[in-house]
């Protein structure tokens, strides 16, 4: 297990909100989505959450103390690995580089990066990333801001609800996701349609960089978005790690999914037997 209880504090999150914060019943329809207490605002957790980090593991790279940071939080919130082996050795080898001060400050980080997220949807730590300047250390990276996310996302929104109708299930799919920021911004629009998206949708992500899926990862699993976050190479289709956010787990996606593929593989043939006839 590593030092680090970020796992504790999405627990209490889960239980200030009454032990259901992303669970809902297929019938009950779009009346209730992910909360948690608010007890700041998003702007005050990006600057304290920024206060923090530069006071943290002063003796490494800026960019070295980030990217351990993530590892560390996607690691706890991963259900399927959390409490293997390889999970474990690894929260082990990244925390005996900190002092017990430093992971102290990383799990206030984490903290102020729920409140962040709880208090409006947003690309919070791309925004931090970009305000840092880590992406001038690191392969360049540019994060889109979240403003022209949210307007791609709406030209999306056309035929939203025939589609849910339907189906039941919108997927939204970003083959070179970042952090998340297009499938968060498409997640905040369904919302304002009273649409639940922690039941109506999901997305699937890939990014070849790790630390970018982490961020992607650890985001979409706070907000309550059931999501495929996969690390590999869109074009090359090379692909070597794939995670699933904690609703995918508590909304029963992967049965949703199965019995939507099947629904669309027999409307299909259906078809074809039409236009043979």
């Amino acid at each position: 297990m590593s030092q680090l209880s970020f796992v504790d504090v999405f627990d209490m999150a889960r239980e200030s909100a009454g032990g259901c914060c992303v669970t809902q019943d297929a019938q009950a329809g779009n009346g209730y989505f992910p909360s948690v207490h608010r007890l700041m605002s998003a702007q005050y957790s990006r600057s304290r959450f920024i206060s923090v980090f530069r006071s943290t593991g002063c003796h490494l790279r800026r960019w070295e103390v980030f990217s351990d940071f993530l590892a560390l939080a996607a690691s706890e919130l991963d259900m399927a690995r959390i409490r293997t082996p390889e999970s474990m050795a690894r929260c082990r080898k990244i925390c005996d580089r900190y002092t017990t001060a430093d992971i102290e400050n990383m799990n206030e980080m984490f903290s102020l990066m729920v409140c962040a997220l709880e208090a409006k949807f947003h690309d919070f730590l791309g925004a931090i990333f970009m305000e840092l300047e880590l992406g001038d250390n690191f392969r360049g990276q540019y994060f889109t801001p979240y403003s022209v996310q949210c307007l791609m996302a709406r030209l999306l929104m056309p035929g939203i609800q025939d589609t849910i109708r339907r189906e039941g299930i919108v997927t939204v799919s970003d083959p070179a996701s970042g952090a998340a920021g297009m499938l968060i911004a498409y997640a905040e629009c369904l919302l304002e349609a009273d649409i639940n998206p922690s039941w109506h949708m999901f997305g699937s992500c890939i990014d070849i960089d790790p630390v970018a899926a982490d961020m992607a990862f650890i985001q979409l699993s706070l907000l309550g978005i059931a999501a495929e976050v996969v690390t590999g190479n869109t074009l090359t289709m090379q692909f070597n790690r794939v995670r699933y956010t904690p609703v995918y787990y508590f909304n029963d996606f992967e049965k949703r999914l199965s019995d939507l593929n099947r629904h669309r593989v027999m409307l299909a043939f259906m078809r074809g037997l039409s236009d043979a006839t």
